[in-house]
């Protein structure tokens, strides 16, 4: 299994590709899985190091671990029988707006000896994590050996994670991680995790969801509308949804029916903020007391909160103006 020098592998990776590198590491045998979408986009990677690598000259390493609350779990006992003290591991993980990290340790006396790490785009977090058999049972392997078989198909082979590998291309578009928004990238891609098909009702109401807001951002209101409505038939309640879908509607002109979807979303979230803002705007023309009282509850609920200054002053000015005219 450990080779000297390096050496590459090409395999598929559901839709996209994954790239195995055999080389050294700090002089220690190591592995590097690097996958690939269908465009040919890096998002992520999984490193090994068979016997591991103490990080007790690696500060900048030990200081983002030291940042982190670690899970301890059992290593499977094809790993804890191959050297003395493999019987527990510690999974760390800092999980980022554009970049996932994770890191497995093993604790050696007072030393923590690195042994897989990796760095995703956040969206294929779920589908990309060392805390897998395939990789774990690498830790210690002996040379020559091969890791135990998996039985059954590989999850990238299935229909459900290629389906959910669409909706992670869609995510890194439609939210611009790579670079600027792709809107048209975007749809495209949650379309195809959608036509694919999504096994789990949380992916497919999502998908639509998320599919829906690329369309509004778009000026595709209608489309988006529809696809958001879709959304709350899988899963119903869900206030950002409803709310999304009230400002869809506002957009379109309705104000009656955004303001019922704003009221639905806050009977769901009390201190919804952003609901009772939207509100206030879709009911100030025709309800001005009510819209005074969404938006104190809109100053009340969100206070002190991080990027709302904008709005704030808005708010502040439109109750300001509201009770000179009288209203």
């Amino acid at each position: 299994m450990h080779e000297a020098g390096r050496r590459t592998e090409r395999v598929p990776w559901g839709a996209g590709e994954e790239i195995t590198v055999y080389r050294p590491t700090a002089g220690r045998d190591s592995e590097y899985h690097l996958f690939f979408d269908d465009r040919g986009l890096l998002i992520g990677y999984i490193g090994i190091l068979y016997e591991g690598l103490d990080l007790a000259a690696q500060r900048d390493y030990t200081t983002w671990l030291a940042k982190q609350t670690p899970t301890d779990f059992l290593l499977p006992a094809e790993v804890s029988g191959r050297a003395a003290g493999l019987r527990s591991g510690r999974l760390y993980g800092d999980q980022g707006e554009r970049v996932s990290a994770r890191a497995i340790t093993i604790p050696k006396d007072e030393r923590q000896i690195l042994y897989l790490d990796s760095g995703v785009l956040t969206p294929y977090l779920p589908l990309l994590s060392p805390y897998k058999p395939e990789f774990l049972f690498k830790i210690h392997l002996p040379p020559g050996a091969q890791p135990r078989a998996t039985y059954g198909p590989g999850d990238s082979e299935s229909r459900d994670y290629i389906a959910r590998q669409h909706f992670a291309k869609g995510e890194v578009a439609h939210f611009g991680l790579c670079g600027q928004k792709e809107n048209d990238a975007a749809i495209e891609a949650y379309l195809r995790a959608i036509e694919i098909g999504l096994s789990e009702p949380l992916y497919q109401a999502e998908a639509h969801h998320r599919l829906g807001l690329a369309y509004r951002d778009k000026g595709a209101l209608s489309q988006a509308a529809a696809e958001m409505e879709t959304s709350l038939k899988i899963r119903p309640s869900i206030p950002e949804v409803v709310n999304h879908l009230g400002k869809v509607y506002s957009l379109m002109g309705d104000k009656t029916r955004a303001a019922e979807a704003f009221h639905t979303a806050i009977g769901l979230r009390p201190n919804y903020a952003d609901a009772h803002f939207n509100l206030a705007e879709a009911i100030e023309d025709t309800q001005p007391r009510r819209a005074l009282t969404a938006y104190d509850n809109y100053l009340a609920y969100v206070e002190n909160t991080p990027g709302e200054k904008e709005r704030i002053e808005k708010a502040e000015k439109r109750i300001e103006a509201l009770k000179k005219a009288g209203k």
